[in-house]
């Protein structure tokens, strides 16, 4: 019994033991942030996943969130509530008025982390020799942004003096050293200030116009339109500007950023790294307010090309370059709003239709045959004497006459056959004409997709150089550290100098497939063209991607889907429809020779003539000879042509006509082969390559989330160069084979496409809809 009791005491005490142990402890977080703007509550939210990410279940964190709502009153009044609240463990500023207010309280009485600081030396924020604030609970984030350095830098890229600062009112407010400290270097710079208070057009009109660049901080009371306005309207001024805000603005329309890529969440991760530290008991003033800032350019071309004012090309190769495809003077084509303009403007494409005008021209003069065939005449005669006296009064010396006559072919088979082969003739060109349509529409939609593949390729390798270019910052940063050799730094070098050898040539590449595009369209070789999103070009031409991809997936139903294609195409192709129109012209020539033995040519005629004026006609005295008429003549008749004999060329162009019939035959049977041959084996190859669309996109995402992981490492030291090189290399391979495979897939489809001798993509909904129908039917056929 004894023994019974210890053995539940000592579970007790172990169970009280285990309590003791797991039970967390709650530590409460105050954020002060200055607006509940969308980029701070996204910060806030990193924060909060950060912390509980790195402590795990050791602490039971909380949070109170105030918000100032860009009120500098309120602002003040949220910090001294949290330092005041003794539920509140340590406080957190985000935004740059709150941790600037915050920074400048004069004691801490709990831990204080200041995340977001504008410029430490506008600021004149405290800093020990260790790189730490040396003041009892209080550390700060360095800040990205270095506002004298970018000064300097922005000035030598662009080669100007002359530059305008648009500064945030409520910046100007909370930050009045704002102006003594860009002006620190007037013997430097003419530096001018201006308020962006209202609005983007508002501060368009304060620059001056001797300004030649411009500096633009934060503009934190501006809505996303509103900066994009403002970048719109100093791109539209010729005026390179600088962003300290990183790459968001320069997606807006900003020239450049010397600020790193250093985002919300990596951000949010250093201040939870912080967090971690003092509950471990480190206070505040001992942490190292230091972060890896290593400034690289961040250029965004659409913006340079507006301005027409292109950095020194030892700053591009160095910088990493954004919308490198974009042309902001292009004209933005769609693939359809390039077949139409390849329809209504392509040289081969108007020189066919002048072909079918021609036949249709050919055929009216044909039927032209048949009509009456009308005409009238007049004559003006002059006789001398001696030719009036022989005519024995029958003529004048002066005689005005005038005459008309009707003729109408009543029957004649070559009149007849020559009409109907001059139609069937205007048929074939129709048909002809809409092979070259067919053409048409197949060589841009092909040379469309290729200008897209050059897009997507170039994007690819601009990411190489760039990604090779951060690889490139963070290991100078671990060999200044002493982590690694300045071997990996020459390595860098060298993969860099390589990367972006193969990203020239991949430019060199695109502007030449735009030139192609614009030779289809018959534009200027040189226009510049903004083309859209790759990746929504499927959903323009593909029937109902479900449909295909259960036929894809299915051998059976592939060979009926191609069996499908084969019957459309004997319906569509207008090179059959070509031959079966010259097989009916050589049918109606054999009737015609054959014919040509024994019929007629029937036709009639009547004519009238009337002598308007007949003077100095010698009348014979004594001769029973009656004076000529003064009234109107008739004459009217049949014409009868009966062929007799040839020399035997109806019976040989006869015999002509059957052989040339036989040799129609062959080719149509030929062509039949032909296109059903083209037709099931590019079938196969589409099904080939739909299949590989997902795998290469499975291959590009495990390699990009390999290539991460290991990027990651490296930075840690826990792998070598070589891993992340290896990494980085078998991403962008992946990379390329996953675009090759979706653009082949669709050339593949758009080739089977022109088979059928119909592009679906380009019909009416109702009628994509009856042939999806159709299609479906088909399948279901046993």
């Amino acid at each position: 019994m004894n023994k019974v009791k210890k053995v539940i005491s000592i579970m007790a005490i172990l169970m009280l033991t285990s309590i003791g142990l797991f039970a967390q402890k709650s530590i409460k977080i105050g954020i002060c942030k200055d607006a509940s703007a969308k980029e701070l509550n996204l910060f806030s939210d990193y924060l909060k996943q950060e912390v509980k990410r790195l402590t795990g279940t050791k602490f039971n964190f909380q949070f109170k969130e105030l918000s100032a709502e860009m009120d500098t009153s309120a602002s003040k009044k949220n910090i001294l509530d949290l330092m005041g609240d003794s539920s509140v463990d340590y406080v957190v500023s985000i935004g740059y008025i709150s941790s600037k207010q915050i920074s400048e309280l004069e004691s801490f009485s709990k831990p204080v982390i200041a995340s977001t600081i504008l410029d430490g030396n506008l600021q004149g924020l405290s800093l020990t020799s260790d790189n730490t604030s040396g003041i009892n609970n209080f550390t700060y984030i360095e800040s990205i942004i270095q506002l004298r350095n970018n000064l300097y830098e922005f000035s030598e890229i662009f080669e100007t003096k002359n530059i305008a600062v648009i500064i945030p009112e409520v910046f100007k407010v909370n930050f009045p050293q704002l102006d003594t400290y860009f002006n620190e270097n007037k013997e430097d710079f003419n530096i001018s200030l201006i308020s962006g208070s209202s609005s983007s057009k508002s501060a368009l009109s304060k620059i001056n116009s001797n300004v030649e660049a411009v500096i633009v901080l934060p503009m934190v009371s501006f809505s996303k339109s509103e900066i994009q306005e403002l970048f719109v309207g100093l791109n539209s001024k010729h005026l390179p500007s600088l962003v300290v805000s990183g790459v968001d603005y320069l997606n807006m329309g900003a020239t450049i950023t010397l600020t790193p890529e250093f985002t919300y969440q990596q951000l949010a991760r250093q201040t939870a790294l912080r967090i971690m530290k003092i509950n471990e008991g480190i206070n505040p003033s001992e942490l190292s307010v230091e972060i890896d800032r290593k400034q690289v350019s961040i250029i965004n071309m659409e913006s340079v090309m507006a301005i027409g004012k292109f950095p020194k090309w030892n700053i591009l190769n160095e910088s990493i370059l954004l919308n490198v495809t974009q042309f902001p003077d292009g004209e933005n084509l769609s693939l359809r709003m390039a077949i139409s303009e390849a329809l209504e403007s392509n040289l081969q494409s108007k020189m066919s239709d002048k072909d079918v005008e021609i036949a249709d021209k050919e055929v009216r003069i044909a039927k032209a045959n048949i009509l009456p065939q009308v005409s009238v005449g007049g004559s003006a005669v002059g006789l001398s004497n001696n030719l009036v006296e022989a005519s024995m009064g029958q003529k004048g010396a002066f005689t005005l006459t005038g005459s008309s006559s009707i003729k109408q072919v009543i029957f004649s088979e070559s009149v007849f056959a020559n009409i109907a082969i001059s139609k069937l003739m205007a048929e074939s060109k129709r048909h002809f004409n809409k092979q070259v349509v067919l053409d048409v529409v197949a060589n841009t939609s092909v040379t469309y997709v290729s200008l897209l593949f050059a897009k997507s390729n170039l994007l690819i390798q601009n990411e190489n150089v760039n990604t090779t270019t951060k690889n490139l910052q963070m290991a100078k940063s671990k060999e200044e550290a002493g982590q690694t050799g300045i071997s990996d730094v020459n390595r860098w070098v060298s993969e860099l100098n390589m990367n972006k050898m193969k990203f020239n040539d991949a430019y060199t590449t695109y502007r030449s497939n735009m030139y192609q595009i614009n030779q289809v369209l018959n534009k200027e070789i040189n226009s510049a063209i903004n083309i859209t999103d790759s990746s929504s070009i499927d959903e323009t031409i593909f029937i109902d991607q479900d449909l295909l991809k259960g036929v894809f997936e299915n051998p059976t139903l592939t060979d009926r889907y191609a069996s499908f294609v084969v019957e459309e195409m004997m319906r569509n192709s207008p090179e059959i429809h070509q031959l079966v129109a010259m097989e009916e012209m050589i049918n109606r020539k054999s009737r015609l020779y054959k014919k040509q033995w024994f019929m007629p040519e029937l036709a009639a005629f009547i004519g009238a003539d009337q002598a308007f004026i007949r003077d100095g006609t010698i009348p014979q005295e004594g001769l029973p000879i009656p004076p000529p008429p003064d009234d109107m003549t008739f004459n009217y008749g049949l014409n009868l042509k009966i062929p007799i004999f040839q020399g035997g060329k109806s019976s040989a162009e006869a015999n002509k006509s059957l052989i040339e019939l036989d040799k129609i035959n062959y080719q149509k049977e030929e062509l039949y082969k032909k296109l059903e041959t083209g037709i099931r084996s590019n079938i196969q190859k589409l099904r080939t390559s739909f299949l590989e669309l997902e795998l290469s996109k499975n291959a590009a995402d495990a390699a990009e989330a390999n290539f991460k992981m290991i990027q990651d490492a490296y930075f840690q030291g826990a792998v070598d160069l070589i891993k992340l090189l290896d990494a980085q290399n078998l991403m962008i391979k992946t990379k390329h084979m996953a675009n090759i495979s979706y653009y082949q897939y669709v050339l593949d489809y758009l080739l089977v496409e022109r088979y059928q001798g119909k592009f679906v993509f380009l019909s009416t909904q109702q009628e994509r809809d009856n042939y999806t129908k159709s299609l479906q039917r088909f399948l279901l056929k046993k």
